[in-house]
């Protein structure tokens, strides 16, 4: 039968041979059918183990010896971990099921029965009947089929090699009997006993999988208003799973509205960009680099242009284009400084393109035709002013003191003036000191304010005499610092005006009134936009409602509580307006949802949700001088360094921007993108080129050269629309930057260059602008690399959709083809917009790096599955959705292996050699993809491909498991071991993103908690070190965390380029290190380098399983009075832990080994160390036990003495020497199996203790009697037996 199935010769292999051969996919395979070969044969051994029990037989053990022989596969099976796993789920799941689905089947039968009548009841009675019955109906089959299930789990095959959870922590009544294959009824009521055992788990874990299930599906059932529950689970399933959602606690109707304000508003900002980027461009183009090097007027020249074209910008009715009559002074300007006809027109193009802009802004700021009305007689007074004005004062607020904007001199000198000069004609006298004090005060509170003033449409007539405010109340509110910056704006006339916008430094540049203006008003009119939305929404869910309505479909905004509450039950309404409030300050926007009442969570939702963790760095109002001081401390101390390293290896590392790259087209592959036409795929992303926001120089000249051109407004135009749609701009790991850049509140602009410009403005002119522009420049780049495979993506995803619904027949539109596929782009693509308010809270802790971005990788994984499952139910889109099936597959599994098994064959790799190369990976790549690589002397390096694969922090806990199950079936455990541990490792790595070090706090750490030495156990300094040289290795270490530009990997590619070691003696290779810089660089294994590391850990390890029996809180010397049991437990205890210490070390010498390292070296490393014996026995497979020293034993008779007691130690020194003497036996290729109860008096020793013989009473009954009875056991009963069986014994002798 072998030959026949063996077509590639497989069997004819060595065990080794096929160990070395056997991938994953095959061993899998070859699981589905042991598994399969299992079922029938559990059935068959259970009957023989019956036959064996009642006639003493060796049936069973024939029955194993046939199915072993036609089960060919359960060796290939078991040879991987992935193999065993998938055997093991079959032979339970095919019989469990089975029973199950009998069993909750035989309930639903007999229910059924008793409601056959049913047909003749009336139908609506009778379905209300069936609907009331079925509720509970659902939990009498589950518990039906639980019990089918464990009935079905006693036809398991081998449950011995399974195991049990008694077996995973060797106690507890499931734990399984050691059978053997010998036959006869003993060892057949062992194995039908184990059966029962592993049978009596399964209540147990379905129902902790019931309880899980139950969980999710809450989790998910966002139509169903869980929220709104009466049942306390949902209600705190809810509350759980909304911190993790992208809505949070908001319905999904005013999720989506934000994410439209959202959108809308990025939309106008990038319009607002596009204008001052192309005012910008064409007055360069007047004024030529090398031209303004030597032409000290270039400066002036500009500032007037700018000025001019900013006093045009606003002038007249900014609702109209700008007259010619105000635009002759500046063309002349223009003109004179050289501009063409085409850059002119060009501006002015720009300019009026803002003024429209504004016009719409302010419209949509209003709800009412008379409100526009209003506005539009205030264009040419209050609303112009504010839209012209923008000051320094606001805009250079730098979180370093010595950065932020100072007023000139003259400035001050003018204000001080301004203010005695007013105090004189109201009859006050000011002295310098009193007019200075108000001067710094209105500086101080300008500085404080983190923007502009707020829009002033509280109208102030212009008209009026040059009167100022009220004298004593104005002056007494600067001094308190009760009056804001944009007041004193608005209160001041003529001159006195200008004296305070020179103060503020008032900047009359178009491009910082047009970028300024157009955000300002954007957030007023989308905010306003998004309230109108939701009340209409909210009008219309209301006229929808019918009797059966659920709650929370009930509507959202209601004009009592009491209304509110019937229709939002089990939740805190308050009324809207407070929380409001902050969008509707002024007298011309209306809020459409003035008065109405709604739950606390909608309430929460509409208004600012990034409040959560915002104690730690924002001081409270009011707040002691100590708080201030402990959340500045924890704003610039520790926000502040991790979000200058954030940004130090995301924007500016080289490496990071291949690996976005690297990222990007997973994203796509896993969407099936690249399974559709490759001429589709490929105009989508040559199209995706045009719309990007960098490169226009580069896009202008391929247009010039050939000749098809660059519509630059259309691309920009097709931009702002995938921005409305929500597809782009939303890279997740600038987002987190961002949001942590506003937290220490640095801005969001990652200005960095703001330091570097003042400093090094009189060394060289320019420099500033340079690296403000180079840092603009290299985020502009990593939005676009993260840009251009969204569009691309959007475009197939639209084209796709278009096709199947034209092939089905269905009518569509433009819109609904555009919301579709940027509905799929949003929800497969990460995408910062969705990152739960609780994951983005936890950027302001010390933890995790860039937490969002995993946390969208299991968002995005979860939904490209379900929409491909949705998508194969959708006979028009199946096509679709079985290519992103494949897609998600290939990307996340099947390449993956693929590669591997590839990198292994090309380099003549065995699985026993990439095993041993595993004891050699740092802790980061344990559970890692690795590619080996031999180089051209056959030196061994490996890739970890994991570190550049965005998709591995969904699969590493599922390797992770099946490398921990790998490691069980090396050291012959029992599967459950290997399942539980890797089941708990597997959540340690899913967690790992977020619970982790961040990169600056990690490098901190170092430093202060683990006293000069790394994670990973690398020693920085000791304290032997030289104070300067210890200064010197924490600075270089704390600022290498910081470094930007990838650093690192630069300067190993410089000392590969100029063959130089570096400080470790360490040469480098130049195609290594390139491949580096797209995150997958080759690493050399060198053994006989980490065995020093190695041999660190085993002495530790030593010392730890030592300190089993002597520290710790079950330390046999402290903490009581210990019995003898006590001492051997704890001896035991100690030699488990230090067996396994010196058999994970004997693994890493045998990995040397098998990876051709010179043995010499190894032993030289041990040598060393003063470890040469320890070498020599574990290379001998010998083990020696650990056993107290004469110093611990004179401890024990020390304390004995002074609790007056028998001595434990010496009470169980017997004992001790012979488990010594076992474990010696011993190899490290078993199992330490050590049970107490094998060395302990057994009770029928107890009871075979010769009587003993007749003594003279006088002489030694006294004593013998106050021992005896007072206890009724003997010295030894009570020092070896357990309190059980000491009353065991009692039993026996009747005293109990």
């Amino acid at each position: 039968m072998a030959e026949e199935i063996d077509a590639f010769g497989y069997f004819d292999l060595t065990p080794q041979e096929q160990s070395s051969e056997t991938s994953a996919i095959t061993a899998a395979m070859a699981g589905i059918a042991s598994g399969i070969i299992k079922v029938p044969e559990g059935v068959v051994s259970l009957g023989a183990e019956l036959i064996d029990l009642g006639f003493d037989t060796d049936l069973a053990a024939k029955v194993e010896t046939a199915f072993d022989k036609i089960n060919i596969f359960e060796e290939v099976a078991d040879d991987r971990a992935i193999g065993k796993i998938v055997e093991t789920m079959i032979q339970i799941g095919v019989p469990g099921g089975i029973g199950f689905k009998l069993a909750s089947g035989a309930v639903k039968a007999k229910k059924a029965g008793n409601y056959m009548d049913a047909a003749g009841m009336n139908l609506q009675k009778a379905a209300k009947k069936a609907n009331d019955f079925n509720k509970t109906l659902g939990r009498k089959k589950f518990l039906a089929g639980m019990a089918g299930g464990v009935g079905g789990e006693a036809f398991v095959a081998n449950v011995e090699e399974i195991g049990s959870f008694g077996d995973v922590f060797e106690a507890g009544p499931t734990q399984l009997e050691e059978t053997t294959d010998e036959g006869g009824r003993e060892d057949a009521g062992k194995k039908l006993m184990n059966r029962l055992k592993f049978g009596a788990e399964s209540p147990v874990t379905l129902l902790a999988g019931y309880g899980a299930g139950k969980a999710i599906k809450a989790a998910v059932q966002r139509g169903r208003r869980l929220e709104f529950s009466n049942s306390k689970l949902d209600q705190y399933f809810n509350k759980v799973f909304s911190g993790l959602r992208a809505r949070g606690a908001k319905p999904q109707e005013i999720f989506e509205g934000k994410m439209a304000e959202k959108g809308a508003t990025m939309a106008d900002t990038n319009r607002a960009m596009e204008l001052v980027k192309n005012i910008d461009r064409q007055v360069d183009t007047m004024f030529p680099t090398i031209k303004s090097l030597f032409d000290k007027t270039t400066e002036t020249r500009k500032a007037n242009i700018y000025k001019g074209l900013n006093d045009v910008l606003f002038s007249d009715n900014i609702g109209k284009k700008i007259s010619s009559s105000k635009s002759a002074p500046i063309y002349k300007l223009l003109k004179d400084n050289k501009a063409s006809d085409e850059s002119i027109k060009s501006i002015f193009t720009s300019l009026n393109g803002a003024r429209e802009t504004f016009s719409q802004l302010i419209n949509a700021s209003s709800n009412a035709p008379k409100d526009v009305k209003t506005l539009q007689s205030l264009m040419g007074n209050r609303v112009k002013e504010y839209l012209g004005n923008t000051y320094r004062i606001f805009e250079d607020n730098s979180i370093l003191p010595y950065m932020k904007y100072e007023p000139t001199e003259e400035a001050i000198n003018n204000t001080k003036k301004f203010f005695k000069d007013y105090a004189a004609k109201n009859g006050k006298k000011l002295t310098d000191f009193q007019a200075e004090t108000m001067v710094s005060t209105v500086i101080k509170s300008a500085q404080k304010q983190k923007s502009s003033p707020g829009l002033p449409f509280k109208y102030v007539d212009d008209t009026a005499a040059d009167e100022g405010p009220e004298l004593d109340k104005f002056f007494k509110n600067i001094l308190t610092d009760q009056i804001k910056p944009g007041r004193i704006l608005a209160e001041t006339k003529g001159k006195d005006k200008a004296t305070i916008q020179a103060l503020f430094g008032k900047i009359e540049d178009p491009r910082f009134s047009i970028y300024n203006s157009m955000t300002k008003l954007s957030s007023i009119a989308r905010k306003n936009e998004l309230f109108e939305r939701l009340a209409k929404q909210d009008d219309a869910v209301k006229a929808a409602v019918t009797k059966n309505t659920p709650a929370g479909a009930r509507g959202f905004f209601f004009d009592d509580s009491l209304e509110a509450a019937a229709a939002l039950p089990n939740q805190d309404i308050v009324e809207l307006d407070k929380y409001l409030l902050p969008f509707f300050k002024d007298e011309f926007t209306v809020n459409p949802l003035q008065g109405k009442f709604t739950s606390k969570a909608i309430a929460e939702g509409l208004g600012d949700s990034s409040r959560a963790l915002q104690f730690l760095f924002e001081p409270r109002p009011g707040a002691t001088g100590v708080e201030k001081g402990l959340t500045w401390g924890y704003r610039n101390l520790i926000l502040f360094p991790k979000a200058a390293s954030q940004v130090a290896k995301t924007i500016l590392a080289p490496v990071t921007h291949f690996r976005n790259i690297f990222s990007a087209t997973g994203f796509s592959a896993a969407n099936g993108i690249f399974f559709e036409n490759p001429a589709v795929v490929g105009r989508a992303f040559a199209d995706a080129f045009a719309p990007l926001q960098t490169g226009a120089p580069i896009k202008r000249a391929l247009g010039k050269v050939t000749g098809v051109g660059f519509d630059e407004a259309a691309a920009n135009a097709r931009y702002r629309k995938l921005l409305d749609l929500g597809v782009v701009n939303s890279q997740v790991q600038l987002g987190d930057v961002k949001n942590l850049l506003r937290d220490v509140r640095f801005g969001e602009n990652l200005n960095l260059a703001k330091p570097l410009e003042s400093m090094m403005k009189k060394l060289t002119a320019g420099t500033g602008r340079k690296a403000k522009a180079f840092m603009k420049g290299a985020e502009d780049l990593y939005t676009a690399e993260d840009d251009f495979f969204k569009i691309a993506n959007f475009a197939v995803e639209r084209l796709r959709l278009k096709n199947a619904y034209t092939a089905a027949g269905r009518k569509f539109t433009d819109d609904l083809l555009d919301n579709q596929a940027a509905d799929i782009v949003r929800n497969t693509v990460p995408n910062y917009a969705y990152v739960s308010d609780t994951v983005r809270a936890l950027r302001r802790l010390p933890l995790g790096t860039f937490m969002s971005f995993p946390s969208e990788i299991l968002r995005t994984t979860t939904n490209i599955a379900q929409r491909a499952i949705r998508e194969i139910k959708d006979p028009a889109l199946r096509n679709i959705g079985i290519k992103r099936l494949i897609g998600l597959s290939t990307v996340m599994y099947i390449a993956p292996n693929v590669v591997q098994s590839g990198f292994q064959i090309l380099n003549d790799v065995t699985n026993e050699q990439l095993s041993a190369l595993k004891q050699y990976l740092p802790e980061w790549s344990k559970n890692s993809t690795i590619l080996p690589i031999r180089s051209k002397d056959g030196e061994l390096k490996y890739i970890d491909f994991s570190h550049g694969n965005a998709y591995d922090v969904a699969t590493r806990p599922i390797q992770t498991l099946i490398n921990e199950v790998q490691k069980g079936i090396t050291d012959e455990e029992v599967l459950m071991k290997g399942l539980l541990r890797g089941m708990g490792q597997a959540a340690g790595e899913l967690a790992s993103p977020f619970i982790s070090e961040a990169i600056y706090t990690e490098a901190a750490l170092d430093i202060i908690a683990r006293e000069g030495r790394t994670r990973e156990g690398r020693q920085l300094y000791t304290d032997k070190t030289p104070t300067g040289e210890k200064i010197k290795i924490i600075t270089n270490h704390l600022a290498k965390a910081m470094l930007p530009f990838s650093y690192q990997q630069i300067n190993r590619l410089y000392q590969a380029a100029t063959d130089k070691p570096s400080k470790r003696g360490e040469f480098f290779e130049v195609p290594d290190e390139l491949l580096g810089f797209a995150g997958f660089r080759a690493v050399k294994v060198d053994p006989v380098r980490a065995m020093g590391f190695k041999i660190a850990d085993y002495q530790r390890g030593v010392r730890e399983s030592r300190g089993l029996f002597t520290g710790g809180s079950e330390s046999v010397l402290k903490g009581g009075p210990k019995t003898a049991r006590d001492v051997i437990e704890r001896f035991i205890a100690a030699n488990k832990a230090k067996f396994n210490t010196d058999k994970e070390m004997l693994k890493n010498i045998r990995a040397a080994d098998i990876l051709d390292t010179d043995m010499d070296s190894i032993r030289r490393e041990f040598n060393e160390r003063g470890l040469k014996r320890v070498y020599t026995n574990l290379e001998n497979d010998i083990f020696v036990p650990y056993f107290p020293s004469k110093n611990i034993q004179r401890e024990f008779r020390q304390i004995a003495e002074n609790i007056d007691m028998d001595n434990p130690f010496e009470e169980a020194r017997d004992v001790l020497l012979d488990i010594q003497d076992d474990i010696r036996e011993l190899s490290f290729d078993d199992q330490f199996d050590i049970d107490i109860e094998e060395y302990l008096p057994s009770y029928d020793q107890v009871l075979a203790v010769p009587q003993t013989p007749a003594i003279d009473p006088n002489v030694i009954q006294p004593v013998q009697q106050a021992s005896v009875s007072q206890t009724g056991l003997t010295p030894s009963e009570q020092a070896l037996l357990s309190p059980e069986e000491q009353a065991i014994r009692l039993r026996q002798r009747g005293m109990a």
